[in-house]
């Protein structure tokens, strides 16, 4: 069990009735999946860090919403976070390469927890980040559409590229079309088709 807890004007984490350290503010308070490991997001004057099973991270001038993420398979936690007016996607404590702006609904762990994937913009462009490695920079990335296979070793999403949508699958570019309908885009249970 674990609950925010505030003494005067500070604020701590308290697990299975033991308070950890005490900070500015609180938020994020987040359990694995398994149940075993706990994190949240946590204020320390300017500052904002993410604390995983008690172990404070590096502090950086924001926390992006909906951080931390743990990966399905409880081993893995990953946040978006600002430094200055640049963005990075922070895994197990390793920041990566700084961006504009981090997608909202992004970063997104793979069903098996090995792989991540975020939308990161540059300027005008957007463009999908997997495992660190940056793809190619589009008009456009619609929101939502990001998605792994069941087995986590293929991604696909919908990017824009002028007037038109295109489909995108482990960043090969598919055919060209006027949309397509949103919250479609599937992969097979076996992940071997998409639809």
């Amino acid at each position: 069990m674990a609950y925010g807890a505030q003494n005067g004007q500070k604020g701590s984490v308290v697990v299975d009735g033991y308070a950890g350290a005490e900070y500015d503010g609180i938020n994020s308070l987040i359990f694995s999946p398994d149940g075993r490991r706990v994190a949240y997001g946590a204020q320390n004057g300017q500052k904002w860090l993410v604390v995983v099973d008690g172990y404070a991270g590096a502090e950086y001038d924001g926390i992006l919403d909906g951080s931390p993420i743990f990966s399905p398979d409880g081993k893995h936690v990953v946040y978006g976070a600002k430094n200055g007016k640049r963005w990075s996607v922070v895994v197990d404590d390793q920041a990566g390469a700084e961006y504009d702006y981090i997608g909202s609904g992004t970063p997104i762990f793979s069903p098996d927890g090995k792989h991540v994937a975020y939308m990161a913009g540059k300027g005008e462009k957007q463009l999908v980040v997997v495992d660190g490695r940056e793809g190619v920079e589009y008009d456009g990335i619609e929101k939502g559409s990001l998605i792994f296979s069941p087995d986590g070793r293929h991604l696909a999403y919908e990017a824009f590229k002028a007037e038109k949508v295109l489909l995108v699958v482990d960043g090969q570019v598919g055919a060209e079309y006027d949309g397509i309908l949103n919250g479609s885009l599937i992969f097979s249970p076996d992940g071997k088709r998409v639809a």
